[in-house]
């Protein structure tokens, strides 16, 4: 893990994160993985375990490079401090499939409860109400399929830690041809200087973008939030225990309770379908879908990347047009 996240720590260090990263707030995503529980089965086989907190120091350094801008760089590491554990696997709990933005906390509701973060934000001149205004920092989020520094790391390290279609020498080499850009709207947004690079992004937008609307991390997703929805259901948890407990202590309930636990963990094979099955728990649902066009600067100015390569263009066009099967299934799991 270390040499991922190493190709985004500048020489020109940010000490001022260092405080922040003992706080309870953040050491409590130490125990969220960024993959919404898909650790938890052997449908996927990822390099190391990636939480919330690494995916948060990563986004805060690739701020940091881009702006130097201590505040936007604070927010970054801050950005995911109200996610619930298994992500957005809690949105499922809701049916929110599209938006996936049903029960994560305000980052001003979190830190209104962490006195330490309160004490470092006043010894940074910073105050809560600036953290809670995302449209002032562009480079960390913008809406997609703006390129941002929160979306960035999404990409890039779906492809590396979840799908291993990319090394970290392909990783370096399209990071380090990115610079902060003006877009249409005459804001900052993060680009490429160079098309040929911006296209090979592009095919990492392309594994990233149809993995999140394949029936593999959607099967997944909609497990998990079952077994959460029961267990609240049962009183076996509540849903604040979502941002109390660790997901290691949440898997333990779902392993005493769930004798399909034993089997979700165990499974390698999701098994694809057009024909709805029989006595299966199975999945059949449309979710988000998620895209990034970049821009790149071009003799013409900054363009997206599909306004000046057919390449690019013929992959968003299959990016839009992907659907996996209509149903999706484990053999071995009937029923939760």
């Amino acid at each position: 893990m270390n040499k991922y996240i190493n190709i985004f720590i500048d020489k020109e260090y940010p000490n001022f994160l260092d405080k922040y990263m003992t706080t309870n707030t953040l050491t409590r995503l130490k125990h969220i993985t960024q993959f919404c529980g898909c650790d938890y089965t052997k449908l996927y086989s990822p390099l190391f375990k990636y939480t919330r907190f690494d995916h948060s120091l990563v986004v805060a350094h690739m701020t940091w490079h881009f702006t130097h801008d201590k505040k936007e760089t604070i927010v970054a590491l801050l950005h995911d401090i109200g996610t619930p554990c298994f992500a957005h696997c809690i949105d499922y709990v809701f049916g929110d499939y599209i938006n996936q933005e049903s029960l994560e906390k305000s980052l001003i509701e979190i830190i209104n409860k962490d006195k330490q973060i309160q004490k470092y934000l006043k010894e940074d001149n910073i105050s809560i109400e600036d953290l809670n205004n995302y449209t002032n920092f562009h480079v960390l989020e913008s809406k997609s399929p703006k390129l941002c520094t929160d979306r960035l790391d999404g990409v890039i390290h779906t492809c590396y830690i979840w799908l291993h279609t990319h090394s970290i020498k392909e990783i370096k080499e399209v990071y380090n041809n990115i610079t902060v850009l003006k877009n249409e709207e005459s804001n900052f947004e993060i680009g490429f200087n160079d098309i040929k690079i911006a296209e090979k992004f592009v095919t990492m937008v392309y594994n990233y973008a149809k993995e999140f609307q394949g029936n593999t991390d959607k099967y997944v997703m909609k497990y998990i939030s079952e077994l959460v929805k029961i267990s609240v259901k049962r009183k076996l948890i509540t849903l604040e225990d979502l941002y109390m407990k660790k997901e290691e202590e949440l898997c333990s309930i779902f392993n005493e309770n769930f004798s399909s636990w034993k089997k979700f963990k165990e499974a390698r094979n999701l098994i694809r379908s057009n024909k709805e099955p029989k006595d299966k728990f199975y999945i059949s649902f449309e979710t988000k879908r998620r895209n990034t066009i970049p821009l790149v600067k071009t003799i013409n100015g900054n363009k997206r990347i599909n306004e000046v390569s057919e390449d690019a263009k013929n992959k968003y066009d299959e990016i839009n047009q992907y659907k996996d099967s209509t149903y999706a299934y484990i053999e071995e799991i009937s029923r939760i």
